[in-house]
């Protein structure tokens, strides 16, 4: 969505929280979908070892690219263009883990890059979700298991990445929308902090952002007493992160992408009137991974659909401003971004 749309989209959230589960399913008519919250609760984080997946058990849920569980209509049709139009790339393959990618935005982009004969490591929140995304993609390298609402498990995610070896890409791509302001603090904030800062790094990096990154703040008070934050905080904090980690690590090409209001899954939370362009809202992220195309080389940026986008907060670009974010980080979680 871009931003002349944010206030009409604002002005109807209100009147469909009380109607909304989860999420919406791919239609407006089509089946109520499947609550999040009923997965149960972990007090202890999981780490699977690569080579025994902990999903072994699970079953996938619900048909091919789970249409109305974890999937609208319209990424499980994109997912069936992807297997049966996209080609094998004609340059070196490149190793790419891609955080949240068992549906939606983070699916279709591991989708494509799987078809193009890159080396794609998906990740999944627990065992039912990997379960899913293998079947899905059945030619994933890997699933690497972590819910990120829980800096635990966000932490042992990092020691599984690591133990894989070191990646040419990643892509955070993972969010949540409609859960607590501490969760949302804890999956969108911290934990893409945490994994910038503890695993190897890559030498391609995307953060995931939005155009409702325009309402939010800095929250340093809270992230540094694990207090909520909203989404819009959290799609602000993941574009000053990628700009703080290409200003720290000129080794490393990173970037902010607004994939824009897509139909997906966490987008029909607000009802099924997504308007942006689906396969333009995953390309970006493929098309900087690949890295062969003019521009793709860029650096430092807030871009949208494989361009760079200027109407940005202010905050983002602020080096003050992100090195006060870094700095509650560290204060938060003790780890400190080098």
């Amino acid at each position: 969505m871009r931003t002349t749309e944010l206030t009409r989209r604002s002005l109807l959230i209100s009147g469909l929280v009380a109607g909304v589960g989860v999420l919406a399913s791919c239609r407006s008519t089509a089946p109520a979908p499947q609550s999040s919250s009923s997965v149960t609760p972990r007090s202890e984080p999981v780490v699977p070892s690569p080579s025994e997946p902990a999903d072994q058990a699970a079953r996938p849920q619900g048909d091919l690219y789970g249409v109305g569980v974890y999937n609208t209509q319209e990424v499980a049709d994109e997912l069936v263009y992807i297997d049966g139009n996209v080609r094998p790339f004609d340059g070196v393959p490149k190793r790419v883990l891609i955080t949240g990618s068992t549906a939606g935005a983070g699916q279709l982009a591991a989708a494509y890059l799987v078809k193009r004969g890159h080396t794609v490591v998906a990740h999944a929140r627990d065992a039912q979700r990997a379960a899913d995304v293998r079947r899905d993609l059945p030619r994933l390298h890997e699933v690497v298991i972590g819910d990120l609402r829980h800096l635990d498990e966000t932490r042992a995610l990092a020691q599984q990445i690591n133990a894989l070896g070191k990646f040419d890409v990643i892509i955070h791509n993972a969010a949540e929308y409609r859960i607590s302001g501490p969760e949302i603090l804890s999956a969108n904030s911290l934990s893409p902090y945490l994994l910038t800062a503890l695993v190897t790094p890559p030498q391609q990096l995307s953060y995931l952002s939005s155009d409702q990154h325009f309402g939010g703040g800095l929250k340093l008070d809270e992230i540094r007493s694990g207090g909520g934050i909203g989404y819009p905080d959290s799609k602000l904090h993941m574009a000053m992160i990628a700009m703080a980690v290409a200003r720290l690590r000129p080794e490393s090409q990173a970037n902010a992408v607004n994939p824009g209001w897509i139909p997906t899954w966490l987008a029909f939370q607000d009802g099924p009137y997504s308007e942006d362009d689906l396969r333009a809202g995953y390309m970006t992220q493929v098309w900087l991974a690949e890295g062969v195309e003019p521009g793709s080389d860029i650096t430092g940026e807030y871009l949208f659909h494989q361009g760079m986008d200027t109407r940005v907060s202010d905050l983002v670009h602020d080096e003050d401003a992100q090195d006060h974010l870094l700095a509650a980080y560290a204060e938060q979680t003790g780890v400190t971004l080098s």
